[in-house]
């Protein structure tokens, strides 16, 4: 059956279509036989990406083979399987996600001989849990409540802050006023283990919270962790001041960390300041923020930017360069996708090939 999906796969790709067309869809099959190989990769993150770009391809010819990944070995992949399955219209996955969710570590004493191994397999396995946990309120949204106010009583800490915490993510106020009050707390742990969640709780009603935090915080880890926090809010327009004055900052990463949220800001401050830094800039880090600035208040966006950043050493900033391949010409996009299927990151080449996947495969 795994060998007549991919075939069924590769074959509804479009092969009939005028000359250069026709070489767009042969790069699409190629980026699609690129993702269907990895799925037998012994890296597990690997084949956990390959299942994220299948679910996020939107072809249901890959409900097969994601289905086969619910038995996989590693239980990461299983929970990938699971999301790219559910995002395809198949609930196959969910029982898999509640039998890793339900899969308990055991209490009680630890044998003094082997103490260290017991607890670094019951910090492994709740990890797991914890990932199950995300996955199925990423699915199932607000249906996911039942579950997760049960898990809020878990035997494990990080279970209950795993559940109270995409419970928040799901507009529950309680919840999302534990984390929002840790802001404030005048222990620096405290405050940056609030930031980190507001990172992955991305609530429109943390944007003001946060922006308090940035502008009375000194250290900087727990203001790089409120630069996230705001990188994925969708209110982060509600910061702009403080972020136009932290894109001067003189640490690097806070420099870049601002500029990266202002470049998702629709508004002509955001983009001037991006300008004006990219022009004074050798940072190529610093550019593709800007070049992003310009897709997002609606300016053309240098492709030869983008060029240049596809030509780096680091997978990083190739990554930040395949965003802005977005919004360029499929003309301009088609050589730099080519190119980055054959990058020796398979980081880059899975986001390239999910790109050309989603730009030229159905054409």
């Amino acid at each position: 059956m795994a060998v007549k999906s991919v075939l069924l796969l590769l074959l509804l790709l479009p092969g009939s279509c005028p000359a250069q067309e026709l070489s767009r869809a042969e790069l699409g099959r190629k980026a699609l036989r690129l993702v269907v190989t990895q799925l037998k990769s012994g890296d597990s993150e690997v084949r956990a990406q390959a299942a994220d770009i299948l679910g996020a391809a939107g072809n249901p010819s890959a409900v097969g083979l994601l289905k086969n990944l619910l038995a996989d070995k590693d239980k990461h992949v299983r929970i990938a399987a699971a999301r790219a399955l559910w995002q395809l219209g198949s609930p196959a996955g969910v029982k898999t996600l509640y039998a890793i969710i339900n899969d308990v570590p055991p209490q009680g004493p630890i044998p003094v001989t082997n103490a260290p191994l017991v607890e670094l397999k019951v910090i492994s396995q709740n990890k797991v849990r914890e990932h199950a946990v995300e996955a199925l309120a990423a699915m199932k949204g607000k249906k996911a409540a039942d579950v997760l106010f049960t898990l809020k009583n878990d035997n494990y800490g990080t279970i209950r802050d795993a559940a109270a915490r995409e419970l928040a993510r799901a507009g529950y106020d309680e919840e999302l006023a534990q984390f929002t009050d840790a802001l404030t707390s005048e222990d620096e742990a405290l405050r940056y283990q609030g930031a980190a969640t507001m990172a992955k709780v991305c609530s429109p009603a943390a944007a003001a919270p946060v922006k308090a935090l940035l502008q009375s915080e000194r250290s900087v880890r727990v203001r790089m962790a409120a630069l996230d926090a705001l990188k994925c809010n969708p209110s982060r327009k509600e910061a702009l001041e403080e972020l136009l004055k932290l894109a001067d900052d003189t640490n690097p990463t806070i420099k870049y960390k601002a500029a990266s949220v202002l470049s998702l800001i629709k508004d002509p401050k955001a983009q001037a300041k991006l300008s004006g830094i990219s022009a004074g800039t050798p940072d190529i880090r610093l550019k593709i923020a800007a070049q992003r600035s310009l897709a997002v208040n609606g300016a053309p966006v240098d492709a030869g930017v983008v060029r240049s950043a596809m030509s780096a050493v680091s997978p990083e900033v190739k990554l930040e360069a395949l965003e802005a391949v977005n919004y360029i010409t499929e003309d301009e996009a088609e050589p730099l996708l080519a190119a980055a299927l054959e990058d020796p990151s398979a980081q880059v080449k899975m986001a390239a090939a999910l790109q050309i996947i989603k730009r030229f495969s159905k054409k």
